[in-house]
């Protein structure tokens, strides 16, 4: 039975798949999941599996990720008005001209760096003064939201 897209969200579509095999439990492996161990992130079916995973002690250490974030360090917590509601978030999300611009690896490495600066508010003023490709972008993203400057 063919089915279409389904909805996941309000913006994204995915193609229907066959169901995952179940997962088993990490301890033993007999039985499927249906907890996480908090020590190493793996998974386990029950009581008696959590009992034998702390007796035996866990050697795992959690997943190796990207480094946490830095907090923001702001002034000012962020305002609710501060926010973009969920129709123009999807409204960035399809507009042509900001989707272009995310498509490159280089623009993106752009993205990257301003995530991590110590003032980022000074560094988005810096490349909107010296970079023609950032303040296109984010002309693309003004225009997609509707945004009216105040007068």
């Amino acid at each position: 039975l063919a089915q279409g897209p389904r909805l996941l969200g309000p913006c994204l579509r995915v193609a229907p798949a066959m169901a995952p095999k179940p997962q088993m439990c990490f301890v033993c492996r007999v039985a499927p999941v249906k907890y996480r161990f908090p020590c190493c992130r793996e998974r386990y079916c029950s009581a008696a599996c959590y009992r034998v995973h702390s007796a035996q002690g866990c050697a795992s250490r959690p997943a190796a990720g990207p480094p946490p974030k830095r907090p923001r360090e702001e002034a000012k917590p962020e305002e609710e008005e501060d926010l973009i509601s969920e129709v123009r978030l999807c409204a960035l999300r399809g507009h042509q001209g900001v989707r272009e611009a995310l498509r490159s690896e280089a623009f993106c490495d752009v993205l990257r760096a301003l995530d991590v600066v110590r003032d980022r508010r000074a560094a988005l003023e810096e490349l909107l003064e010296k970079d023609a490709y950032f303040a296109g972008f984010v002309d693309h993203m003004m225009e997609a939201i509707d945004y009216v400057a105040p007068q």
